[in-house]
């Protein structure tokens, strides 16, 4: 069991957690779809697995809208990857 420290609870004692990464993903022009991934060597995509889209907070000033691919790569490796359909960048989310 924890002890409690009776130390005061401050703001910057609390930190998030899975945060989404920023990801170098080649990805298929026209259609969105990750074709390889670059994290941190280059890994082509063999498999999609699933595919979801989030749409989130449309009533606020910066959306939610999210387009999620859990794909294997050619090592094996399972990875989910989202594509911000606001601003357009790739993201690597840990599950």
């Amino acid at each position: 069991m924890v002890q409690d420290t009776g130390k005061t609870l401050r703001a910057d004692t609390y930190r998030p957690v899975n945060v989404p990464e920023p990801v170098d993903v080649e990805e298929a022009s026209s259609f969105s779809l990750p074709l390889a991934v670059r994290a941190p060597r280059r890994q082509a995509v063999v498999n999609i697995e699933d595919r979801w889209r989030i749409d989130d907070e449309w009533w606020r000033q910066e959306p939610i809208s999210r387009l999620y691919f859990e794909v294997t790569l050619d090592s094996g490796q399972r990875m989910v990857l989202y594509k911000d359909l606001v601003n357009g960048g790739w993201f690597r989310q840990a599950y």
